[in-house]
């Protein structure tokens, strides 16, 4: 796993990259006056990002480090909820009752295109989420989860999904294509083959007649232009994660 500080490092650098708008979307340290938590506490190990909507709208999103994978959240009242299986990383919050891939958020990867990607997406996405209420109907709260993994997160990991969010921001009706789907879901696989191929100075890993078939990428500078955030993942995470579906 990469030292946190470099995590750190680089999800600032990708950050900067993320699209200009006006929703506040990323403070270090907790707002002057906000109130303290009661409802779980998100360590220092985990990436915080504050959300600002409208009509008092905020909320918070909890990015893991090595993955830039989403934790968890805290809604406007401040109260921490955790996906599934990430109960060691914030304690004392509500465990939610279902995951935080694209399967169990809006009914798996295909559905993406189908999610308008922009300012007032991202709004309407804050705005479920700061009202978030595990008893209520979850089907607003999980197109907004999805909405906001699109936008933040794999706009982070990839140059292509972070310059369709950027040119249809004002338009709020982004969309992710075929080729978007493919990136997403091979993510760890390519940065695992630039990894190898900075290590050996060759591209001809155990993935690379994989991703040019899959994700049409044929070369490490191919793969370097699509990829803005390197994981760092072992070959058993890589042959894991291609065994669950996304």
């Amino acid at each position: 796993m990469e030292h946190p500080s470099l995590s750190m490092a680089i999800f600032l650098l990708a950050l900067s990259l993320l699209p200009s708008n006006n929703i506040d979307q990323a403070q270090a340290s907790p707002a002057a006056g906000e109130k303290p938590n009661h409802g779980g506490t998100a360590p220092a190990e985990l990436i915080p990002i504050k959300l600002v909507g409208r009509d008092g709208d905020r909320i918070t999103l909890a990015l893991q480090p090595h993955d830039l994978s989403l934790a968890g959240f805290a809604n406007g009242s401040h109260h921490w909820f955790i996906f599934p299986g990430n109960e060691h990383l914030i304690r004392n919050g509500t465990t939610l009752p279902f995951g935080n891939t694209y399967r169990d958020l809006i009914g798996g990867l295909a559905n993406l295109p189908s999610l308008p990607l922009g300012r007032e997406p991202a709004l309407r996405a804050i705005s479920a989420i700061s009202a978030c209420d595990v008893d209520d109907e979850l089907g607003a709260l999980k197109r907004g989860l999805a909405t906001l993994t699109v936008t933040k997160c794999e706009a982070l990991r990839l140059a292509p999904v972070r310059d369709t969010v950027s040119g249809g921001w004002e338009s709020g009706d982004a969309r992710l294509t075929e080729q978007h789907l493919r990136y997403i879901e091979h993510w760890d696989t390519i940065s695992f083959e630039i990894v190898r191929a900075h290590k050996t100075g060759e591209w001809n890993g155990p993935f690379t007649e994989l991703l040019r078939k899959k994700a049409d990428i044929h070369s490490k500078e191919e793969a370097l232009a699509v990829v803005s955030v390197v994981a760092n993942p072992t070959l058993a995470q890589v042959l894991m994660a291609h065994a669950r579906s996304a």
